[in-house]
């Protein structure tokens, strides 16, 4: 297959980069200063850039190449993903992108002529296995679907490319989608990297093991239920579940589109903007980017204020519907409490307790009447190598536990009757309950635990909090907040969750306490340096 040729249709900022092409590393006051050599490990979009300027160098001094980079990614995944020395294997990647070297030769081509191709120019992203691709399968971690290629790029996916990102392959998930550990049949489980022993969470925990372990610079998720805030809570990573709408759902295989969600998985909140900016916009082939109320700015981080928390009213969600936000966990709690100190030594106001009695969830409901009925409607749009959801039950290749789970929709499937047309109105209501809570308090944004215990072994599900973004369709932001007391510590997350298109806020409110505590600590790996 011919290598996919580079976008040139760049933002103007971008053009203004590239007609100045490749530069000399200068200094505030313009004199040349010393580059500095460039470190793969914990990488961010910004010292990528950097490379690329020179201003940072690989190992013999010289500017960093694309080709290269990628290079370096995929000798961690072969060292690392399947590594048993000191335990489990991760099992992070389910397959690798057979065309990056041409697509990195073409990007480095097209730097030394004009510049970088947009603003991830070269980044290396982990796509989760069910964004689909033009140039390899999208399998959604199935044997069922194996070798499953759809004709063209999911409108997430060309956006990425778009802006310069290199592919660089598939991390594995729970399969479909439908569960909130990494159950599934291709690798049947994917460990934790901080410690394989336990389960990075599903449905996004291939993604983000792959970015907590350095297997890529950035990854994508979704998120139906917990799948894009759980996986990144347990690998001490950001993640975004924007709202619905935002974000085009156009060739990912859904589980259900009234709540489904693509987005970043980041080791920073700068990467997570920089990448929500890449991968959001209107897509004539979803509807549900096309409401007149939808709302996006020219740019996300344009949010990004480490001062950003200051004057700002935050209410600590203590129970929805009755639920208990919070659990009972020691170590979260220890976690949280720290978090709210610190918020408020950041300048918020606390209100502390919010409780929402009349929230009523729906969102397994919907998650079973609708995933028969979506799945088929994907499978249908192509060749794929099984016609409907049926056949890939009767397969016999599903995973065991997510067979029972196809089956259950299978008999439960409903998109079309009375009773489901009242539960998306009632679902309305509640969204609507929720934003008045919010305004009646004066409220920027909620915190709240993601999870309400750490990362567990496979098997043992973890409790979490996902029914109330899920069922509302409003956004959140997952970022690191410490880590339990226990050997080896397992990462904890804090999720900011906010009004319907208003993701630049939560931006501003998770980057400010990102910045101000600095929580994220990568896994001891082996032949790592210590974190």
């Amino acid at each position: 297959m011919p290598s996919r040729p580079i976008c040139l249709c760049l933002p103007l900022c971008s053009l203004l980069l590239a007609a100045c092409g490749p530069s000399s590393p200068t200094g505030e006051s313009g004199t040349v200063s010393e580059p500095v050599p460039f470190e793969l490990l914990e990488a961010r979009i910004e010292d990528i850039q950097a490379a690329w300027r020179g201003e940072q160098v690989d190992a013999d001094g010289e500017p960093l190449r694309c080709v290269e980079l990628a290079e370096r990614y995929l000798q961690r995944i072969e060292t690392l993903d399947n590594h048993v020395d000191t335990g489990l294997p991760i099992n992070s990647m389910v397959s690798l992108n057979p065309q990056w070297q041409a697509q990195a030769e073409a990007l480095d081509h097209a730097y030394a002529a004009t510049g970088p191709v947009g603003p991830l120019h070269c980044v290396p992203v982990i796509l989760k296995d069910l964004y689909d691709t033009d140039d390899f399968p999208t399998t959604a971690s199935s044997l069922a679907l194996a070798g499953s290629q759809p004709p063209d790029d999911a409108f997430t996916v060309a956006r990425l490319r778009a802006a310069g990102a290199l592919i660089l392959g598939k991390a594995g998930m729970s399969e479909y989608a439908y569960w909130t550990q990494s159950f599934n049949s291709v690798s049947q489980r994917i460990g934790l990297p901080y410690d394989t022993s336990l389960d990075a969470g599903g449905s996004s925990g291939g993604t983000a093991a792959a970015i907590a372990a350095n297997f890529g610079a950035i990854g994508t998720g979704s998120d139906t239920c917990a799948s894009i805030r759980l996986p990144p809570a347990n690998n001490s990573l950001v993640g975004v579940r924007s709202t619905v709408g935002l974000v085009s759902q156009d060739g990912l295989v859904p589980l259900s589109h009234t709540m489904d969600v693509g987005g970043p998985i980041t080791r920073s909140v700068r990467d997570a903007a920089l990448m929500l900016d890449a991968m959001a916009g209107a897509d004539p082939a979803d509807p549900r980017t096309q409401v007149p109320d939808r709302y996006q700015p020219a740019s996300y981080v344009d949010a990004l204020d480490a001062q950003g928390l200051a004057g700002r009213r935050i209410g600590v969600l203590r129970s929805y519907g009755g639920t208990d936000a919070f659990g009972d966990d020691a170590d979260i709690n220890a976690v949280m409490d720290q978090a709210l100190a610190d918020l408020a030594a950041l300048g918020a106001e606390i209100v502390d307790p919010v409780e929402l009695p009349d929230f009523v969830d729906i969102s397994k409901t919907l998650i079973v009447q609708e995933f028969a009925d979506h799945l088929d409607e994907y499978l249908a749009s192509f060749d794929a190598p099984r016609a409907n959801t049926e056949e890939v039950f009767a397969s016999g290749l599903v995973h065991p536990f997510i067979e029972a789970l196809v089956g259950a929709s299978l008999l439960l499937r409903d998109t079309s009757s009375t009773r489901y047309q009242d539960l998306l109105a009632q679902r309305e209501a509640v969204r609507e309950y929720v934003e008045g809570q919010l305004d009646s308090l004066g409220l920027d944004a909620l915190v709240y635990p993601p999870v309400q215990n750490a990362a567990q072994p496979t098997g043992q599900a973890q409790t979490d909090n996902c029914a109330f973004g899920s069922t509302t369709a409003m956004p959140s932001i997952v970022v690191p907040a410490g880590f339990t007391g226990d050997t080896p510590a397992r990462p904890v997350g804090i999720e900011f969750f906010g009004r319907r298109w208003d993701e630049s806020t939560l931006f501003t409110l998770a980057y400010a306490y990102e910045q101000a505590t600095l929580h994220r600590r990568r896994p001891a790996l082996p032949g790592d340096p210590p974190p």
